[in-house]
Formats: C-alpha cells, sequence, structure tokens
C-alpha cells in the first residue's frame, strides 16, 4: 500500500492537485484533516469539539488512522492526506519525519502576487473553490501590504522546501503551472505507483489569469511592484 502527504501554503494549488488524484480509482485524498478549526475529510467536515481535541492531542495515531482508512467504507491501494504549513507544528516536527515511507508531494505557487491575490479574493467571496463560470471578483489591497504578505509566502516557502531537503521521503515537487500540464497525469501516477489515467479536475481556476486584474487598485500595484522589479508577476500566471 502506498500513503501520501499533499505539503504547501494556502492557496498554492493543493485543492486543485487533490482533485486530480481523486479522479483515479486507485487514489484517495482525504484532505485537510490537520485544519485547526475541523476535520475536512474530503469535503465531510467534522466541527466536534471532543473529535479535534483527540486527533491534537495524537497527531501521530491519528495520521496512522487516516492512512489505514479508518472510517472509509473501502480502502484504496493508494491513500493520502494534505498538510498545510499552517497546521499542527508536530506534523513538521516529528509526525512526518518519523515515518520515511510517507510520499511527499510538494505544490509550490511562484507567483506570489497571484496567490495573495487569491486568498484576498476567497475572503471576499467566502468560496475556496469553482466549478461553475461566474466572472472573479476584485480585490482592493495597499501596495506595501501586499508586498509584506509575498514576502512572508515567500519566506514560508523557503524554509518548507529547507525543512524538506533534510528528509529521507521520496518527494515530488510542482510548481502551480505544472497541475494544467498536459503530463501531470502520467507524473502523479508514476510517482504514486498507480496505472497511468488521464486526471481531471471540476475545479476550474478562480482569479483571473492576468493577475494585475484581479486588483481594483491595479495602477498603484503595477508601479509599486515595477519599482521593485517583480513586474513578472503581473502577467498571465497560466499559458
Amino acid at each position: 500500500m502506498t500513503r501520501f502527504v499533499i505539503l504547501g501554503l494556502p492557496r498554492s494549488g493543493t485543492t486543485y492537485l487533490q482533485t486530480l488524484l481523486n479522479a483515479h480509482p486507485d487514489i484517495h485524498c482525504r484532505g485537510e484533516m490537520f485544519d485547526p478549526w475541523q476535520i475536512d475529510d474530503d469535503g465531510d467536515k467534522i466541527h466536534d469539539t471532543d473529535a479535534l481535541v483527540a486527533r491534537d492531542r495524537d497527531p501521530g495515531g491519528f495520521l496512522d488512522r487516516a492512512l489505514a482508512g479508518d472510517g472509509l467504507d473501502t480502502v484504496p491501494p493508494v491513500l493520502g492526506v494534505k498538510i498545510l504549513f499552517q497546521h499542527d507544528p508536530a506534523l513538521f516536527a516529528d509526525v512526518v519525519p518519523a515515518r520515511p515511507d510517507l510520499r511527499l508531494i510538494h505544490v509550490v505557487r511562484s507567483n506570489k502576487l497571484a496567490q495573495f491575490a487569491s486568498m484576498r479574493q476567497v475572503e471576499k467571496t467566502g468560496a475556496w473553490t469553482a466549478r461553475a463560470d461566474s466572472a472573479p471578483v476584485k480585490v482592493k489591497a495597499g501596495p506595501f501590504w501586499a508586498l509584506a504578505e509575498c514576502n512572508r509566502l515567500c519566506n514560508q516557502d523557503h524554509l518548507l522546501g529547507v525543512w524538506l531537503a533534510g528528509l529521507p521521503h521520496a518527494r515530488l515537487t510542482l510548481e502551480y503551472r505544472d497541475l494544467f500540464a498536459p503530463e501531470i497525469s502520467g507524473r502523479l501516477s508514476d510517482f504514486l505507483g498507480s496505472s497511468r489515467r488521464d486526471l481531471s479536475s471540476p475545479l476550474r481556476k478562480q482569479g483571473q489569469n492576468r493577475v494585475i486584474d484581479r486588483f481594483q487598485n491595479a495602477a498603484e500595484i503595477e508601479a509599486h511592484f515595477r519599482d521593485r522589479d517583480l513586474g513578472h508577476w503581473l502577467g498571465p500566471e497560466l499559458g
């Protein structure tokens, strides 16, 4: 049996990746089961306080049970969960390092302005995913704050990468744009030891592809980022 963990920062593409993997009949990602506010078992959200306390008191045992298929009607050959940077520190300090058989899929979104804008759009709409066609909202953000948040995201990605580099686990690192490339199905299937299938997600990209178009105050955002040689973050993120 193959067990895996998706790792990344919020709005890096991990949910899109989860839906891609779950399109394979032999693979299942249970999702953010270590969300501080809930246990999100592939959309089945558990808010019971006793269940959350039990999880947080023994994150290693909880992970082992989740990856053994506890609570599932059918246990697939390949089973995983998603862990984000803001989840329980014990996962990074002890739990994952102590389980070198886990296969790790690290998702990175290099365009930090796009990632920042995606977070703000979620805050404005309350929608974490998009399936139906609808016009994406625009957001307004102070340029200094926007840059500070982009810096924070860059630093968190760097720290996560340094931590991963010190682990013996098998690891696949994917850039956000890789998730939309034709070869992604084969790369994922090969890494997880599954038969090759064409994988597709029901989700669609939420934000405008041209990143600067996501901002109400586009002119001042553009000037601020161009002045700091970050103009490459302003254009199309895909394509």
